[in-house]
């Protein structure tokens, strides 16, 4: 297992990352933040580069690995996040995307990309922030969920001091009105269980 997983990197664990400031203000905003990851992405399955030309799928779900590095960096800078969790009456939704994660066996390269789609909770865009991360010598049975964060960790920062952001901080993040979330959160389509 250790030949296929390759030479340990020493990528900080999810929950040690430290996101740059927000000049003027202390960290975690008072928001309610949804991270929603469709059922595709929640089930994507990480893919081994075993050749040049050659590659495989394993059964390790990085889709699930992007959502709890997305909760963990997220919870750095806003006090409430929880993932397709509607319960908790968010006022922004993130909506997550990745690029299909890749690691290969020849140099034991892990590329990973990220998206964080912001939106108030009833539609209204807050911004596309994306980014790619590629770490070297990692190993993918335990490191996925790292790398990912590692990723994140830009596009959350440019969210954070976006002024969209701030607009929307200056109103104190106000609820939207019922009917709008409501048409808002039926647009995203099916809410997975997560975990």
């Amino acid at each position: 297992m250790a030949a296929l997983s390759g030479c340990l990197s020493n990528l900080p664990a999810p929950d040690s990352i430290q996101l740059a400031p927000v000049p003027g203000v202390a960290l975690p905003f008072k928001a309610r933040v949804m991270v929603f990851v469709g059922e595709t992405d929640i089930a994507r399955k990480l893919t081994i580069a075993l050749t040049r030309y050659q590659s495989e799928e394993t059964n390790i779900r990085e889709g699930l690995a992007l959502a709890k590095a997305a909760k963990l960096v997220l919870a750095k800078g806003f006090e409430t996040v929880e993932v397709n969790d509607p319960s908790i009456r968010p006022q922004i939704v993130v909506k997550l995307t990745g690029s299909k994660a890749s690691w290969s066996r020849l140099d034991g390269k892990m590329k990973t990309g990220c998206a964080v789609d912001a939106w108030t909770s009833d539609g209204i865009p807050l911004g596309n922030f994306v980014a790619r991360y590629d770490a070297d010598r990692t190993d993918y049975t335990s490191e996925l969920e790292a790398a990912f964060a590692q990723c994140l960790k830009k596009p959350v920062e440019e969210l954070l001091n976006s002024p969209a952001l701030a607009r929307l901080a200056g109103t104190g993040f106000r609820a939207p009105s019922v009917a709008a979330y409501d048409a808002w959160m039926r647009s995203l389509g099916p809410i997975p269980p997560f975990m």
